[in-house]
């Protein structure tokens, strides 16, 4: 089993024990029209520690080729063109395409904006700005990427769940990476998203020469939808203790926008399988 699965675990019984469920109305919906409540709690944070291995889980199955494409597609090709991604053989934003074919002002389309300088006056996006600083400037504390900018909320076709991104190299070199995430969708999300910023700490640590720290990561709204409730539950008692630890392997190329993220490989990746959860939306 993996570290992952244990905080897991843990989360998901938190919100079963503590967590207090929805009425009323709200924005979520099911296919068939019933809204899709949720039991949350206010917060949650863990960590992430590099001994404690890639953060995947192994209760379920993680698509990894599929995830790795939406990592590739938000962080190193800054797009927001929908199309694109499914050209890649990816299919996970087609719910919330819009009309013109792309998600709107959101998630890549924020990392691709020039609001940084270089030290020669250059234009950065948002990207290759946390990679000059890691390297050039490494004591700062200003090592950030915002997805939440409050004059393009509302062409987004989705408010970002994983909005923040906080970057820190410690006086041992260390790459420290927090992640601060409004929602999380329990069932659905948060595995993957555990998984695509577990990766993407480790080939930024690479490219810039570091050495892996600490993940932190922040949740302002823990929460399952009560329609996955006995689904989920069957998931964390599986029998996943016995396992193999999987490993992430990296290219070897140290060129971050010229190697797709889709370069990586997970080996040994053992799991339970598939667990399929209705989407809201």
């Amino acid at each position: 089993m993996t570290q992952a699965d244990v905080i897991y675990q843990d989360l998901i019984q938190k919100i079963i024990e503590e967590g207090l469920d929805q009425s009323g109305s709200i924005r979520p919906h099911y296919s068939d029209g019933e809204p899709a409540y949720t039991r949350s709690i206010p917060h949650f944070h863990c960590v992430f520690k590099p001994e404690d291995g890639l953060p995947i889980l192994q209760s379920k199955r993680i698509a990894i080729k599929t995830f790795l494409r939406e990592l590739d597609w938000i962080w190193r090709l800054q797009s927001n063109d929908v199309h694109q991604l499914q050209k890649m053989g990816c299919q996970v934003w087609n719910e919330w395409q819009l009309a013109d074919g792309t998600i709107g002002k959101a998630y890549g389309y924020q990392l691709a904006k020039k609001c940084h300088q270089g030290k020669d006056k250059e234009s950065m996006n948002q990207v290759a700005f946390i990679l000059n600083q890691i390297q050039d400037n490494p004591n700062s504390r200003r090592i950030m990427t915002s997805l939440y900018d409050v004059d393009d909320l509302a062409e987004m076709a989705l408010e970002p769940c994983v909005f923040l991104t906080h970057w820190q190299v410690s006086p041992d070199g260390k790459l420290h990476l927090n992640v601060v995430q409004r929602s999380a969708d329990c069932a659905l999300g948060l595995p993957s998203n555990w998984f695509e910023y577990g990766v993407l700490h480790r080939r930024v640590a690479q490219v810039t020469g570091r050495a892996l720290g600490d993940l932190h990561w922040t949740i302002f709204n823990a929460h399952i939808y009560l329609r996955h409730m006995d689904q989920l539950q069957e998931q964390v008692q599986g029998h996943w203790q016995n396992l193999s630890q999987p490993e992430l392997v990296l290219p070897s190329s140290l060129d971050f926008f010229e190697t797709p993220l889709t370069d990586c490989q997970v080996i040994n990746y053992d799991h339970l399988g598939n667990f399929n959860y209705e989407i809201s939306i």
